[in-house]
């Protein structure tokens, strides 16, 4: 999962753009099943941590499960998790 952040998941991006391709990103090189492991992984570290756990960041997860899902290479999923509405926006 590391692998598939590091080398494919951009800097500087909003929030839940990047809750969305990471989730996403995990979702199309490794599994599913790993992506929403990580997902809620990430905001128990940030619940019982340092971290800003929030409910939000779980639906950004699950939108870019959807996108890997139904986009056919990375550009695609990108494509997908930039689609943002202000609500989703920090």
């Amino acid at each position: 999962m590391q692998a598939a952040l590091r080398e494919r998941l951009p800097e500087q991006l909003p929030d839940s753009q990047a809750h969305c391709l990471a989730a996403g990103l995990i979702a199309r090189y490794c599994s599913v099943t790993e992506a929403s492991m990580a997902s809620v992984g990430k905001e128990l570290k940030d619940l019982f941590g340092h971290g800003d756990a929030e409910w939000r960041d779980l639906q950004s997860d699950r939108r870019g499960i959807r996108c890997a899902r139904n986009s056919r290479d990375d550009a695609g999923l990108r494509e997908c998790c930039m689609k943002t509405t202000p609500a989703q926006t920090r």
